[in-house]
């Protein structure tokens, strides 16, 4: 199931940029911006689909809008960290291989909302 929606998100990015399909995604993008909110009741990251490009580390800037720490996990990756009340809280990235998709979800409270990672193969 994993392989397929990867292989799924893939096909789409790809008709998107046939040109991409070749030779890889190119990001100028070294940091993304993330939040942790309330939202009608639900703990949830916007935005729940995070798309980095393979190949080179980034940086994750997730503010955590409430009133209590919340956990931000990539389990696949080895990432969890804490993420204060009311604080911006940084997450360094390393060079990930393109072609995975990844759960993000928060380790102190596992009945909240989950997000997504997709790392897109990086261009040659």
């Amino acid at each position: 199931m994993r392989k397929t929606a990867v292989a799924l998100v893939l096909s789409a990015l790809c008709a998107c940029a046939p040109a991409a399909s070749m030779d890889g995604f190119q990001s100028d993008v070294d940091v993304i911006q993330i939040v942790s909110a309330n939202v009608g009741g639900k703990n949830v990251f916007i935005p729940s689909t995070i798309v980095v490009t393979g190949g080179k580390p980034v940086t994750l800037s997730i503010f955590n809008t409430t009133e209590i720490p919340h956990g931000f996990a990539i389990p696949g990756i080895g990432i969890e960290a804490v993420l204060p009340p009311q604080q911006e809280f940084t997450v360094a990235l390393p060079a990930l291989e393109g072609g995975h998709v990844y759960r993000v979800n928060c380790q102190l409270h596992p009945a909240h909302r989950t997000a997504t990672l997709v790392v897109l193969p990086g261009k040659k």
